[in-house]
């Protein structure tokens, strides 16, 4: 009976020093504010980035420190065509409306927080996938939201889709140059259009022995976002080649890819013929 007496006093003081830890840490968190940011991106003269091409990862850290905070994914749609790209714009105009892409983060803070915020994406752009840093205050209970802290990105992706890396063809044939080509936020490109194809200037260069050989002006393909060329190389060997594209607007984008030449009997025997 002591000993049942015992166990019972050693569990009813663990609850009541549990109840003092929880009035302690109630105490301590009381002033605490939750204060919401919201984090976007833009691609330089088109809209909002987004899942469609792949999200883009942000990492929010305390800036003095470089405590990591919180990290999310990016993701949602491109937004409003007509509001972003056809209307006149004022001050107070909310840019962020159809869905724009975003991600959001809620703190509890008691005192004005500097945070550094980090942007990697979008995660589908391959060789164009921008790092943007940027710094801002935080104060407790005043929201940044609405647009949110919005990052501009520049540039262009270009995704190489001939020739394929490595991909081998035989001497003497002809090979297609061809690249994909958007804004940031992979918005569609055409002759006439918002992203006219006719404003874009893509070229290949292509690299052989360590030297360029041919810089050949690749043309609107006829299928959206699409530009290609023809060439013909004349010696077997490995073949580099570097696709460039840039708009009127200050964009700019590199995609890479090579390809293999052999002899036809070598290339029937490659393919196993």
């Amino acid at each position: 009976m002591i000993q049942g007496g015992f166990f019972k006093s050693i569990r009813l003081g663990i609850i009541f020093v549990f109840l003092i830890l929880s009035v302690v840490t109630f105490s301590l968190d009381a002033g605490a504010v939750p204060t919401r940011l919201v984090v976007r991106a833009r691609a330089n003269d088109a809209k909002f980035i987004g899942t469609a091409v792949g999200g883009l990862e942000v990492t929010v850290r305390e800036a003095l420190t470089g405590k990591v905070l919180a990290q999310k994914v990016l993701e949602g749609g491109t937004g409003d065509t007509k509001l972003l790209m056809k209307s006149p714009i004022s001050r107070a105009t909310v840019l962020s409306k159809g869905g724009a892409a975003k991600t959001e983060f809620v703190f509890d803070i008691k005192e004005p927080l500097k945070l550094e915020i980090e942007l990697k994406g979008p995660l589908g752009a391959g060789n164009n996938i921008h790092h943007e840093v940027k710094t801002t205050w935080l104060i407790p209970g005043r929201n940044v939201t609405g647009d949110g802290l919005v990052f501009i990105l520049y540039g262009l992706i270009v995704h190489p889709y001939s020739p394929k890396p490595h991909e081998f063809y035989s001497k003497g044939a002809r090979v297609t140059i061809g690249a994909h080509v958007t804004p940031m936020c992979g918005c569609p490109v055409r002759p006439g259009f918002l992203w006219d194809a006719n404003k874009v200037t893509v070229t290949a260069q292509v690299f052989f022995k360590g030297k360029m050989i041919s810089e050949i002006p690749l043309k609107w393909a006829g299928r959206i976002s699409h530009f290609e060329a023809a060439f013909s190389p004349s010696e077997p060997g490995n073949y580099k080649v570097v696709i460039m594209a840039s708009d009127k607007r200050n964009n700019q984008g590199v995609g890479i890819t090579g390809f293999v030449v052999v002899p036809e009997k070598k290339y029937h025997k490659v393919l196993g013929r």
